[in-house]
């Protein structure tokens, strides 16, 4: 795959995530890190790559990395303002201190039952 796209490298990374999630690796570091290449070059050919900005995002809410989370969770609301989504994003990133990791994490779950479409849960 010499001339991956970016939607060839999202793919990629959103299938190794979607693997993670199933294993329940998710909040793995070392996952994360492996990962994250594969998006950082998807968008080093397309910076305004919303669905990597997107999951780059979530994976950096997924490890802490809350700050970092935020700065794409902006470029993504300022790309489309009209997605909710990204909406409900940012609304998590930004709130209060105290309700902020639980927002945050009732945000990601959504997320990861979405992503490996699992209805019923654990």
């Amino acid at each position: 795959m010499e001339y991956a796209t970016a939607t060839d490298l999202y793919a990629q990374a959103n299938q190794q995530w979607r693997e993670a999630i199933e294993l329940d690796l998710h909040s793995s570091e070392d996952i994360v890190y492996a990962i994250m290449p594969l998006l950082a070059q998807s968008l080093s050919l397309e910076p305004d790559y919303l669905p990597s900005l997107d999951l780059l995002s979530d994976m950096l809410m997924e490890i802490g990395a809350y700050d970092e989370a935020l700065e794409f969770a902006e470029r993504l609301h300022d790309l489309a303002p009209d997605e909710t989504d990204y909406d409900h994003k940012l609304a998590a990133l930004v709130g209060e201190e105290n309700h902020r990791r639980r927002l945050i994490r009732a945000y990601l779950r959504q997320k990861r039952q979405r992503l490996i479409g699992n209805p019923h849960h654990h």
